[in-house]
């Protein structure tokens, strides 16, 4: 079953299939800033569950998923844009690499944000762009490196040409 954390009014949806299962999504209202969006992709319940904790308490709208396979459901339900994914690598049913592939080509723009407390030289070798934050980590570190993939990218400024200068 997927359950989203949230602060804010939520509403049950059924899924159209008939089955029991539901996710919460939540109201979209416009209230000043958008808040940013992240799926946390964890079968360890403890890493999940913090990870979770931490980002809520920096200001971010959490979406928490078991396993990979959750986690495309999750997101494939989410009506809206999903700025970062926090994946464990190594889960039952669809595992953090193949779930980063299918949501890098469902939402193009989502940054992602990779966990292991294996070895990962060769996936990394291999996916250059995709960060990495071994296990263990502490809170610090989690949160630098969040704050650092979802700082807005400054674009130098534009020169003007003066057309009454030459």
């Amino acid at each position: 079953m997927f359950r989203t954390k949230m602060t804010s009014e939520t509403r049950s949806r059924q899924q159209r299939d008939g089955s029991s299962q539901h996710v919460d999504l939540p109201v979209l209202r416009s209230r000043g800033p958008r808040q940013s969006v992240i799926l946390v992709a964890d079968d360890e319940v403890l890493i999940r569950n913090l990870v979770t904790l931490l980002m809520q308490r920096e200001g971010h709208f959490v979406l928490s998923a078991a396993d990979g396979h959750e986690g495309l459901e999750l997101s494939r339900k989410y009506p809206g844009w999903i700025d970062l994914l926090i994946t464990d690598v190594q889960m039952p049913r669809l595992n953090g690499t193949d779930l980063c592939a299918h949501l890098l080509e469902e939402r193009p723009g989502i940054r992602v944000l990779v966990m292991s407390g294996s070895d990962m030289s060769e996936i990394i070798r291999q996916n250059v762009n995709l960060l990495f934050l071994p296990k263990p980590f502490d809170g610090e570190s989690l949160k630098a490196k969040v704050r650092a993939i979802l700082a807005p990218t400054v674009q130098p400024p534009m020169l003007r040409s003066d057309p009454d200068r030459a």
